[in-house]
């Protein structure tokens, strides 16, 4: 057995004063001459042998007690026994280096003080002792084991990064590194983890962690001073349809998570340079969506900043954004057998749409090249090959309509529907085809109509094609509960009609709803951006007509440039912010996409997943670990650099809580001797 503190064992002295004290107390009885004894009867009478028998049963309760306390200062441990020659302990460091380790502690930033809690702990462990540092950057050399020297050196570039890591998940990749190296577990005389970590709820998960009893985890929670916080959480695009000249109702959520009101707190918006400014209140512990209406009014690449101040976080304080005004749109038209004209009306009345028109039989997927948005116009049937080339265009982000010819090849046409998880076509039914209902709250109708109309005058139909229950969205539902016209609401942009736009179906294309509906799928067939992406994440950025040129693909911003990772799915190029090896030093802000020329801008933003600054406590973090059958955990706090001393290397046989209970247990019969000992 050792000591953890040996110096508390001179208390020992001390032992000598109840001792000294018992002797010089213990004296001889006297006799007393009373004339009388009618005073005294009372008394109980008592030998000398019992009275030295309590003495001696009280100092000896009274020097097991002090002892049991000197012992428990001290913290004797039993330290874990080597079995092998040349093994030695291994102690796994993760120092949790997210946005929220920037908040301030008693004693600077929450990442300052863990640094040099690692420190402290590196620099007191054995000279032979194995280290695995880690942080939320997860590189490649974070799984090797190091030595003393290297693992203090790297503690100097730790640095605050984008990327957010559950405690399961850097557990688990901690173990993954150690299975991993060359030396074999028989080398290892002890494993242990500590975790330096505020342990924020959002990011504390414990689900995937499976049971140990070998390794003994120690958390070390840093906790900050001021968890006040305000964040952007999301934006959104109320039609994310950008045309010149048409309003763009902005969304923006923001989140008041202290609990004091904000009042007027501005909140900027610049996009190319055009501000607006407005100004929030919020409730404590509340959110709330801004709206922001402005209109672009010239086409082109747009970039946008939102950004709110804050005293305490920043890092979700500015939110970035982009989007494309486009000058023209590219439609193709492809007539079937049952074709009509009053498509080719509709768009050549507006001079956004460039629109071609081929007939079905000239048809090759080289026609699609550089199109929005393609019209299948009276088509009763789908050869394998168009369905083929037609599936690639709308995986590749293209938008396509469908409305059928009178007598349709329902088992072509559903083989082509089926690729795109679309509801399938039925027999023909001319019953129950009026027109009962238009979904006007839907955000394909937002803006077509200045009100819901109470009254309209609604086309004819007289037969239409039955439908398979899907899931697409409704949008015109007739009296017999089949939809007329739905969308797609995959990842698919596909709109059906399911009825002919010939005379011999209805009249529908000579009522005004027509012309809108055609309009607004144009309006909806931009091919579109993600506005932004977040660090971090698995979203992809799609680069739609990419320049023939040699020059590779890349991104800049301000003090970055690199080649991206490329995915490419049927001549679809998409950017994946997840897998690029750099990710732990991208920034938030604008990329320019480059190849050859400027062809968009790539908004990154910062996860937000740690605005949310509420934090475990102690229970919490300790069943977490049980309910996973992990028995060897011992927690301790980190509100200043004094706190979590506690923290022991290589030594999980701890015996000073048994000393503890021991000198109660001796106060305790010390006690009972005074009073019940006669």
């Amino acid at each position: 057995m050792k000591f953890e503190y040996p110096q508390f064992l001179f208390a020992f002295l001390l032992l000598a004063i109840p001792i000294i004290i018992h002797l010089f107390n213990f004296r001889r009885y006297k006799t007393l001459n009373f004339s009388s004894l009618f005073f005294i009867k009372q008394i109980n009478e008592e030998t000398k042998s019992t009275q030295k028998l309590k003495h001696l049963l009280v100092l000896l309760a009274r020097l097991l007690a002090f002892s049991s306390l000197i012992l428990a200062f001290a913290q004797p441990y039993l330290p874990v026994k080597k079995n092998a020659v040349g093994s030695y302990p291994f102690l796994g460091i993760y120092i949790d280096n997210s946005f929220s380790m920037s908040m301030k502690g008693a004693e600077g930033e929450l990442i300052s003080m863990a640094k040099e809690k690692a420190r402290s702990i590196i620099k007191k462990s054995s000279a032979d002792t194995r280290f695995m540092l880690v942080t939320n950057d997860f590189e490649g050399f974070e799984q090797r084991l190091t030595t003393k020297i290297e693992a203090l050196e790297r503690i100097d570039k730790i640095e605050i990064s984008p990327l957010v890591r559950k405690i399961d998940e850097v557990i688990n990749w901690m173990k993954e590194g150690l299975s991993e190296e060359v030396i074999t577990e028989k080398k290892l005389s002890s494993k242990q983890l500590i975790l330096l970590s505020d342990f924020q709820k959002s990011s504390s998960n414990f689900d995937k962690l499976s049971m140990d009893s070998t390794i003994f985890y120690y958390p070390i929670q840093l906790i900050a001073q001021n968890t006040a916080n305000l964040s952007i959480d999301s934006i959104w695009f109320s039609d994310p349809n950008f045309k010149v000249g048409i309003n763009n109702e902005l969304n923006v959520k923001i989140t008041n998570h202290s609990e004091n009101e904000i009042v007027n707190s501005e909140l900027r918006l610049d996009v190319n340079g055009s501000k607006r400014d407005v100004f929030v209140d919020l409730k404590a512990k509340s959110s709330d969506v801004v709206k922001i209406n402005y209109t672009d009014n010239k086409p082109g690449l747009k970039k946008g900043t939102l950004q709110i101040s804050d005293r305490q976080m920043h890092f979700d304080d500015d939110y970035f954004f982009s989007y494309e005004v486009k000058e023209k749109s590219s439609a193709l038209i492809i007539d079937g057998e049952n074709s009509v004209e009053n498509i080719k009306i509709v768009y050549g009345l507006d001079n956004y749409y460039q629109v071609n028109s081929i007939n079905q039989n000239s048809f090759t997927g080289e026609n699609l090249s550089q199109k929005d948005l393609v019209i299948l116009n009276g088509w009763n049937e789908i050869s394998s090959a168009s369905s083929e080339s037609l599936y690639n265009f709308c995986k590749e982000g293209g938008t396509l309509a469908l409305f059928p010819g009178e007598k349709l090849d329902v088992r072509s046409m559903n083989y082509f529907l089926s690729k795109l998880n679309a509801p399938r076509f039925g027999n023909l039914v001319n019953s129950g085809t009026k027109i009962q209902k238009i979904i006007y709250e839907d955000a394909f109708f937002l803006g077509m109509f200045e009100k819901k109309p109470d009254k309209i005058n609604l086309p004819s139909q007289t037969k239409s094609y039955s439908i398979s229950k899907n899931n697409a969205l409704n949008l015109i539902v007739m009296q017999n509960g089949s939809p007329l016209f739905l969308k797609l609401s995959n990842s698919y942009s596909l709109y059906i009609f399911t009825s002919s736009l010939t005379n011999n179906f209805g009249n529908f294309t000579t009522n005004a709803l027509f012309s809108s509906l055609l309009l607004r799928i144009g309006e909806s067939s931009q091919r579109r951006y993600p506005i932004s992406l977040t660090i971090g994440s698995e979203a992809k950025f799609p680069i739609y007509n990419v320049p023939q040129v040699e020059e590779a693909l890349k991104l800049k911003s301000e003090n970055l440039e690199f080649i991206p990772q490329l995915e490419v799915n049927n001549d679809l190029s998409s950017i994946s912010i997840l897998k690029n090896t750099i990710n732990s030093s991208l920034k938030s802000g604008f990329f320019e996409i480059i190849k050859g020329k400027t062809i968009g801008y790539i908004a990154l933003n910062y996860n937000r997943e740690e605005s949310n600054i509420q934090i475990l406590n102690e229970l919490e973090i300790k069943n977490n670990f049980t309910a996973k059958g992990i028995e060897h955990v011992s927690f301790s706090s980190l509100s200043s650099e004094s706190d979590g001393a506690l923290i022991k290397l290589d030594k999980p046989k701890e015996y000073w809580r048994i000393f503890i209970i021991l000198a109660l247990v001796f106060l305790f019969a010390e006690m009972s001797l005074l009073k019940w000992f006669k």
